[in-house]
């Protein structure tokens, strides 16, 4: 589960995310395949950090929203 806070400090132990990336790919059987993705920055060395955060196949473009809801959560501190 990723969480992203609008306000406030994050955690102590969690670094910042910088953003987050969906990918979406159709595929041959006509399912997609959805990737999410976080970038966080690497607090000891000047460098960006990429953390897969779910990826799986689905059947529709509401299961792949279904599959953000349950992985990311957006919301105020």
């Amino acid at each position: 589960m990723l969480e992203i806070t609008r306000t406030g400090p994050p955690p102590m132990n969690a670094a910042p995310v910088e953003f987050l990336r969906v990918e979406l790919s159709s595929l041959a059987d006509g399912n997609i395949f959805v990737a999410l993705t976080a970038t966080t920055v690497d607090p000891d060395d000047a460098q960006l950090l990429d953390q897969e955060i779910a990826s799986d196949c689905v059947t529709t473009l509401d299961a792949a929203l279904a599959l953000i809801r349950d992985h990311v959560r957006i919301g105020t501190a």
